[in-house]
């Protein structure tokens, strides 16, 4: 009776684990696989331009002061890019540059998010023909996401 018992739970527990890592594998949406995207544009085709933008989580809680954002390229040769955040009523730039395959930054968030209180907010990646700000080549914008900011 013991000796099944623990072969059941071993089997239990192997399935569990074999589970986990192809649950692992499934979720693994990052090409560098350091950051599974929560808030997401998905990749996206625009005049030529594949990329999307996306954010380390899906809501930021209590204390929440900045948020990890990353724009993907896939389409060979640089752009510029700009990001934004955005609410309901406001658009904050918090980053550009020159986008080449996928720039990070850390976004602080307390130009959008007053201190004690919540917002839903998006990322907003403008990107550009490399060497002219004047020449816009798409937009992509994350779904909604929620962040409580209590200082």
């Amino acid at each position: 009776m013991k000796k099944s018992i623990v072969s059941f739970l071993s089997a239990a527990l192997l399935l569990s684990s074999l589970s986990s890592v192809a649950l692992a594998e499934q979720n693994a949406v990052s090409p560098q696989g350091l950051i599974t995207p929560q808030a997401d544009s998905g990749w996206q085709t625009k005049n030529k331009i594949r990329a999307r933008v996306y954010t380390d989580a899906n809501s930021y809680g209590p204390g929440a002061n900045k948020i990890k954002i990353t724009a993907e390229k896939s389409t060979a040769g640089a752009a510029y890019y700009q990001i934004y955040l955005m609410n309901s009523t406001q658009m904050v730039q918090v980053g550009s540059g020159t986008l080449g395959s996928s720039v990070t930054l850390d976004a602080a968030v307390s130009n959008i998010v007053p201190v004690n209180s919540q917002a839903s907010i998006k990322v907003l990646l403008k990107i550009y023909a490399y060497g002219d700000w004047d020449t816009w080549l798409g937009d992509w914008e994350t779904d909604s996401f929620t962040v409580v900011r209590i200082n």
